[in-house]
C-alpha cells in the first residue's frame, strides 16, 4: 500500500531528473523545443470528450472523461448510448478503469520530441486502457456484474498544446460478465470511438501531499 501512495511522487521525481539532465546537456543552437508543449504547466490532465460510437449490431454517441497524472497513468470513465438505434448491441454500457500512456516518458528522456508538436504529442498521446464494463440487458438496466474492456487509443493536438481541444480514436475488445463466466454465447465483440476533447491542465500539488514547509 505504501508503494502504491508513493508512485506520484516516484513518477514526479523521475521526471525532475529527467528534465533537469536533459536541460543541462540541452545544446542551444539544436534545440528548438523542450518537447513539453505545456504538459507540465500542471502534475494532473483533465479531458472531457464526446463523439460517436460505432459497435457490432450499432451506432450511437459516446462520453469519456480522463485524468491524467503527468500526463502518463490515471483513470478514465466512458459511457455509450444507442440512442434507441441498436439492433443485437446494447443500449448502453459504462466503463471505469485505468490507463497509461508508455510512450510520454521514454520518448521525451532521449529527447525524441523534436518536433512538430502535432506528432510528438500525438504519438506521446498512445494509451493503453484496462476497465470494468457494464452494458446493458433488453431492459435497458445494467448488469449487476461487471465484464472487461481492453482499449487502445490516441488523441491529436488541435493547436499544439496539452491545454485545449484534440479529437482522438479509441478501440476497445468488450466481454461481458456472462462471456467471461461461459454462460452465454453472445458476444458484445470490439469497438470503435471518434471524439472530439478539451483538455485542463491543472497544478494539484499531488507530489507536494505530505511535504514540509521549510522555515
Amino acid at each position: 500500500m505504501k508503494a502504491i501512495l508513493h508512485l506520484p511522487r516516484d513518477i514526479a521525481l523521475a521526471a525532475s531528473i529527467l528534465l533537469a539532465t536533459r536541460a543541462a546537456g540541452a545544446s542551444p543552437d539544436k534545440k528548438t523545443t523542450d518537447g513539453l508543449y505545456g504538459r507540465f504547466d500542471g502534475d494532473l490532465d483533465l479531458s472531457a470528450a464526446i463523439g460517436g460510437s460505432l459497435v457490432r449490431g450499432g451506432s450511437g454517441v459516446s462520453a469519456l472523461m480522463r485524468l491524467l497524472f503527468l500526463e502518463t497513468a490515471g483513470l478514465y470513465v466512458g459511457y455509450d448510448d444507442a440512442l434507441g438505434h441498436a439492433t443485437s448491441a446494447p443500449a448502453r454500457s459504462l466503463a471505469i478503469g485505468v490507463g497509461i500512456r508508455p510512450v510520454f516518458l521514454p520518448r521525451w528522456s532521449y529527447d525524441a520530441d523534436r518536433g512538430p508538436a502535432i506528432v510528438d504529442m500525438t504519438l506521446d498521446a498512445f494509451t493503453l486502457d484496462l476497465g470494468v464494463l457494464w452494458s446493458a440487458d433488453e431492459r435497458g438496466r445494467l448488469a449487476d456484474k461487471p465484464g472487461l474492456e481492453l482499449a487502445v487509443g490516441t488523441e491529436v493536438p488541435l493547436v499544439g498544446r496539452a491545454a485545449g481541444p484534440w479529437i482522438g480514436a479509441r478501440g476497445a475488445l468488450r466481454w461481458s460478465a456472462s462471456e467471461l463466466s461461459g454462460s452465454s454465447d453472445a458476444a458484445l465483440g470490439p469497438a470503435l470511438y471518434l471524439t472530439f476533447a478539451w483538455h485542463f491542465i491543472a497544478d494539484a500539488h499531488v507530489v507536494d501531499t505530505g511535504d514540509e514547509v521549510m522555515r
